[in-house]
């Protein structure tokens, strides 16, 4: 009796199921990580004059309205802002904000004093296009996410089809059909004299189908 012969790549689906799986999972964690809300403490409601501080990614101006950007003009330390040249919005603590300015490049860092022309309420928070979730730990990552993901699933149940299909051969034993030479008859001339001595299987001792002389 013969082993089981498996498919060939069928020993291979099992080490690319868990590959697909594990690398689908983690992609697809990244990418809802990074686009997740931020917190709450990402946005300071600030006043005309109050201090803001400026790290080395810049800040932006938010507000929870779309028209504030408009016709709003903000000053840091005297410098003009920019303004965004279309809507550009983030989710804090699950409300959306609206960008209103921003830092130039180059801006210096440090704690100075922002004004705003504005009766609406605005918010310093972090640099606008800081907070767009990009590469993997964004859109990008949860799209390969979740294909990686069922194909390493696919895979896995192609490698269970193709156990189940795998049977033993059946083959035949030689050693059911083979005469030990040691033990076997010499093989006879057809040819020859018959054989000596009474008959495969025959009676053995005395005759006694003959009289008695």
């Amino acid at each position: 009796m013969t082993s089981p012969q498996r498919p060939p790549g069928a020993r291979v689906l099992w080490p690319l199921a868990a590959l697909l799986t594990v690398a689908g999972l983690v992609l697809l964690v990244l990418g809802v990580l990074g686009s997740r809300d931020r917190a709450s403490a990402d946005m300071v409601g600030v006043v005309a004059g109050d201090r803001v501080s400026v790290g080395a990614d810049g800040l932006s101006v938010w507000s929870r309205s779309a028209g504030t950007r408009a016709d709003t003009v903000c000053t840091l330390d005297s410098e003009t802002l920019e303004r965004p040249a279309e809507d550009f919005t983030t989710r804090v603590g699950g409300e959306q904000f609206h960008e209103v300015a921003r830092t130039p490049a180059g801006h210096p860092t440090g704690d100075l004093p922002l004004v705003c022309d504005t009766e609406d309420t605005v918010y310093a928070g972090p640099f606008g296009p800081a907070t767009a979730p990009t590469g993997l730990r964004g859109g990008t990552g949860l799209t390969l996410g979740l294909l990686l993901l069922p194909l390493g699933l696919a895979c896995a149940v192609l490698a269970v089809l193709a156990r189940r299909r795998t049977e033993p051969e059946q083959g035949a034993d030689p050693g059911a059909y083979t005469l030990d030479p040691r033990t076997a008859p010499p093989p006879r001339d057809p040819y020859g004299p018959p054989p000596s001595g009474p008959p495969q299987g025959g009676p053995t001792g005395p005759r006694y189908d003959l009289p008695p002389p």
